[in-house]
């Protein structure tokens, strides 16, 4: 495609000569050279400030809001509305996609799910997937418009923070198999509820056709009203005989052993699911389910580092009350000495108190063998722990918290890092571990 056949989808002003391009990026850091560029406005950043690095780096057009003073040799489309422009795209790119596309919202194992079932569909042809967790109003629409056309599957993990967000979102990839990982308390300061947690990520099934499928969690499907419908979870479709080791977790499901390497309890649900979307799609899981061995978590989520006799699990990507109960849980069942070093879960609201102090109490019943708080939040759940018996400290500051980890000495240990992306915990991890480096222990 070139850039006037461009700029006639989007009806939009063409200026220049036209020129081939492959893909679009809104991001003048990570262009590759070929694309063209598209200037958002965002919050904090305009991208037409940044059109004549994206050009120095190789984009070879820009689409834009104004008239930029660039280069003559490199074509300007001008539209109204950049991000709207994108959306377009991103419709036009769907309608012209001869394969099936699967879509995946839900309050936890989003990005775990996506990126298992486009693992799976690996196996059999080709796929697409949307990068990383670009799951936002910007994200998907930028990953469908780089999708390529000749891949059988395209697998979209679809993100909510607001009631809304995944309608729109539904909108442009108008999903064949529409699945919902798990509902569970998340951005309840936009939200407002449960409730409305369970109507915003069930908007995914908004617009279904009768022959597409619907996949969720066997205890809120009475909340769906789904044409066709497959759940995990219940008596029909669960996982049994469930072993968890630092090598990862081993569990049955119809009869068929499975084996994953992530030590969580979390992936076994998320492998339900990836099961029941790979049967909406007529493809048997049963026959490419031994391939998840090879299978491993993004960073920052589940992720096993292993230092002599300790075991780190980075689970710092992001946190709220249902990852977090399954995350401890799954630590429960590690043998040896067992540390949970958890940041604050944000975006609770009016709420936050009250699930912080259920942490606090769940870290005592699951029988934690230390736990160490971090953040105003945090601090709810220490004064629970405390109260209950459990052997906890409470820190306000990141550096005095790592200070204490570098600082002890633990044996056989398995130490879990947890908390919302803005608490960064990953820092932790990247510290403990050059701390270790270093001789400090």
């Amino acid at each position: 495609m070139n850039t006037q056949e461009l700029a006639k989808i989007l009806k939009a002003s063409h200026v220049g000569e036209p020129l081939s391009f492959f893909g679009f990026s809104i991001d003048s850091r990570t262009v590759k050279g070929g694309e063209v560029f598209i200037a958002l406005r965002g919050k904090v950043h305009d991208g037409h400030n940044f059109a004549q690095e994206a050009i120095k780096k190789g984009a070879v057009a820009v689409l834009c809001e104004r008239l930029l003073d660039l280069p003559k040799n490199v074509p300007q489309i001008l539209v109204e509305d950049s991000l709207s422009a994108l959306r377009n795209i991103a419709l036009w790119k769907r309608e012209n996609f001869k394969g099936k596309v699967v879509a995946i919202a839900g309050s936890a194992g989003k990005t775990t799910t996506k990126e298992m079932t486009a693992f799976l569909l690996s196996k059999v042809r080709k796929v697409c997937k949307t990068p990383r967790n670009y799951n936002s109003q910007v994200g998907v629409p930028l990953s469908v418009a780089n999708f390529e056309e000749d891949c059988a599957f395209w697998v979209v993990e679809l993100g909510a923070s607001q009631k809304g967000d995944v309608k729109r979102l539904v909108e442009i990839v108008k999903p064949h198999v529409r699945a919902i990982t798990a509902i569970g308390e998340e951005h309840l300061e936009t939200f407002g509820c449960l409730d409305d947690v369970i109507l915003g990520n069930g908007e995914i099934f908004y617009g279904m056709e009768e022959k597409d499928w619907g996949v969720c969690p066997a205890k809120v499907s009475h909340c769906y009203a789904i044409p066709k419908k497959l759940t995990f979870g219940d008596e029909d479709f669960s996982a049994e005989e469930i072993k968890l080791s630092a090598e990862g977790v081993s569990f049955k499901v119809k009869g068929k052993e499975v084996f994953i390497p992530i030590p969580s309890l979390a992936v076994v649900e998320n492998a339900l699911c990836a099961f029941r979307i790979l049967e909406a799609l007529g493809v048997d899981w049963r026959e490419i389910s031994n391939s998840l061995t090879d299978f491993h978590p993004v960073e920052g989520r589940f992720r096993v580092i292993k230092k002599k006799d300790l075991i780190l699990i980075d689970d710092t990507y992001n946190a709220n009350p249902p990852s977090v109960r399954m995350a401890l849980k799954s630590l429960s069942l590690f043998d040896g000495y067992r540390i949970a070093v958890l940041g604050d879960m944000l975006e609770l609201g009016e709420l936050s108190e009250a699930y912080h102090r259920e942490i606090g109490r769940l870290c005592t019943e699951l029988g934690i063998d230390l736990c160490l708080f971090y953040g105003d939040h945090m601090k709810y759940a220490y004064q629970e722990c405390l109260q209950k018996g459990g052997n906890c400290t409470f820190f306000e500051d990141k550096k005095r918290l790592l200070d204490f980890l570098l600082g002890k000495s633990f044996g056989k240990a398995v130490i879990l890092f947890k908390g919302s992306r803005g608490m960064k915990m990953e820092e932790l991890v990247e510290g403990f571990i050059d701390g270790r480096l270093c001789g400090c222990i």
